[in-house]
């Protein structure tokens, strides 16, 4: 089973959480630098986030410096003065752009939309079968526990009748 929300940070939506750490970084404009707290409860306010992101962020943090993009001080990330925060596209030569087909905007969206809902889908599932499972426990306690009720109450009814007994006098009990 491959778990998707350990690749969040990865592959294709590396670039959009670089652009999200560069936008927290530049948006609370700490002069000494913005700590991995900081950046991620920025990032948080504004997306979903998986379960492991704080992990994920600070391995995309230690990526970022080792590409030269951010420097670390005194465990506070700061963006190197020479790093465009935009994302670089190269200009086309006039005969590029009629070459290369149109990107349907709204494709890509709605694949992202898909991707999205299979993630929550998921989860959900995992989270019933998990419901799913406990529910099954709770009632193969309450049948313990019901079963023990009968069981006492058996016990119950022979002591009674044990003491009736002892009051006739047809049991005595030596000591």
């Amino acid at each position: 089973m491959n778990d998707t929300s350990t690749s969040a940070l990865d592959g294709k939506n590396g670039p959009k959480y670089n652009a999200m750490i560069f936008e927290a970084i530049s948006t609370l404009k700490d002069a000494n630098g913005s700590d991995i707290s900081a950046i991620a409860n920025f990032i948080e306010e504004r997306q979903e986030a998986p379960p492991n992101f704080r992990r994920l962020l600070s391995s995309r943090l230690r990526r970022l410096v080792s590409q030269g993009k951010l420097e670390k001080v005194r465990n506070c990330y700061k963006i190197r003065k020479e790093t465009s925060i935009g994302v670089k596209t190269p200009t086309p030569k006039q005969k590029d752009a009629r070459l290369r087909p149109p990107r349907n905007s709204a494709l890509m969206a709605s694949r992202e939309i898909v991707e999205e809902a299979s993630i929550t889908a998921a989860y959900r599932i995992a989270e019933a079968e998990n419901k799913s499972f406990l529910a099954a426990e709770a009632f193969k306690e309450a049948e313990r526990v019901s079963k023990m009720a009968e069981d006492t109450d058996a016990l119950l009814q022979l002591v009674k009748e044990i003491y009736e007994r002892c009051s006739r006098g047809e049991i005595v009990l030596l000591a």
